[in-house]
């Protein structure tokens, strides 16, 4: 049995956010429909690199989904539509704020077609406010919630704001936009009635700075950048090895800096109250990194992981992204996977994060071809004739 099994998805988003949020449901085994724009499709599928014509930019977000191509400045394609929606489950979009009810769907009218419709929508500053007419991209909003000014090497170091290296903005709004629909759904099942998620770039973002806000406001506390340095136990860093490499040791709770003292033979430290507790720490951060690399100067990396392992001080050589994909926990826990394709055959590709007991998602299927299932949508699920399909080919429509 599949979470969503019977769960119906009209897929109106395109780029990160609301493909990864799609692609969620789909996980869980909601059928997903994705609607694409005839002969482009999503902005993603254009996207470098290419494997084979096939952006992976876009086959990483799109997996588990069916695609119907179609022209939604025609109105037949807005029948088109609508017709899916009369029964759907969940429709989801990220399009700009207003943007769904400029193109005639405008959510209050399809809640009065079906009111037990989801309707999620992921936009870069939400559905109203002084800033919902406004566009966003990730970089915008880790701009402006500060995420970027707490990220990158303090001042003191020559350092600058600093991007994360990965869409985090997007991917963690396309899980906002997936929790918030399951919540929906869960709600549905109490009142019969379907309602709005409204999810926001901005405030996705803005929850990612941690604790700066209820710091700012109770403590007049402003965040700065911290480097590699832990923001709330010390000394937990990452440290130079003789071998020129980097490791990360996280030594910050009192116990078990207790057995890093003795590892380094300043068992003198355990009397200070100055060392022995996090509190006194806090004033000899520096003093406790610099004692951590003289003992971490002096051996290899293979050297100090197994020390570290035997201690159960917490820590990590920095992988690059070839040792992350050939490493043997990701793909005991199936998040390195491979999956058959219809025209590439085998691909390795990343898996669903969750792992359940009864009802696991799963990789069903790839990425769909742009208006792969047309004929599958437009006959079996909506019941037109090959004819009336070949005529909406040939009017533009598909």
């Amino acid at each position: 049995m599949k979470a969503l099994e019977g769960i119906k998805v009209v897929d109106l988003t395109r780029v990160v956010s609301g493909p990864h949020c799609t692609m969620i449901l789909g996980d869980f085994g909601a059928d997903v429909i994705k609607i694409e724009k005839p002969g482009a499709g999503d902005i993603g599928r254009g996207y470098a690199p290419f494997y084979e014509g096939e952006a992976t930019y876009f086959m990483t977000h799109n997996r588990n989904k069916r695609s119907i191509s179609l022209n939604m400045r025609h109105p037949q394609a807005k029948e088109i539509v609508l017709r899916l929606l009369k029964d759907a489950d969940v429709l989801v979009e990220n399009f700009k704020a207003g943007t769904l009810e400029k193109i005639g769907l405008d959510p209050q009218m399809l809640l009065e077609m079906n009111p037990r419709l989801i309707i999620t929508r992921i936009s870069g500053f939400g559905q109203d406010g002084p800033y919902s007419d406004q566009v966003c991209y990730d970089a915008v909003a880790q701009a402006m919630s500060g995420l970027m000014a707490i990220t990158g090497d303090p001042d003191s170091k020559g350092g600058h704001p600093t991007m994360v290296g990965s869409y985090i903005v997007d991917f963690v709004s396309g899980v906002y936009g997936a929790l918030g629909t399951m919540a929906a759904l869960q709600a549905r099942e109490k009142t019969g009635k379907g309602q709005i998620v409204d999810i926001a770039m901005f405030d996705t973002a803005c929850s990612l700075t941690h604790s700066a806000i209820i710091n700012y406001y109770l403590l007049g506390q402003v965040a700065q950048r911290n480097g590699n340095q832990d923001r709330a136990a010390w000394p937990a860093n990452f440290y130079p090895t003789k071998d020129g490499q980097l490791v990360y040791i996280h030594c910050g709770l009192d116990n078990t800096f207790a057995r890093m003292c003795k590892v380094l033979g300043r068992e003198e430290l355990l009397d200070d109250p100055e060392y022995n507790t996090l509190r006194g720490r806090t004033n000899h951060i520096d003093e406790c990194d610099a004692m951590i690399t003289e003992w971490t100067l002096q051996h290899t990396l293979d050297e100090i992981i197994p020390i570290c392992k035997a201690n159960a001080f917490p820590c990590a050589k920095v992988n690059s992204i070839e040792d992350m994909v050939k490493d043997p926990q990701l793909k005991h826990r199936k998040m390195i996977r491979d999956v058959e394709d219809k025209r590439f055959g085998t691909v390795t590709m990343s898996g669903p994060v969750v792992k359940m007991s009864d009802t696991n998602p799963d990789v069903y299927c790839t990425a769909p071809r742009l208006g792969e299932h047309n004929h599958e949508i437009l006959g079996d699920l909506l019941g037109f004739s090959d004819e009336e399909i070949a005529q909406m080919k040939e009017d533009g429509v598909i």
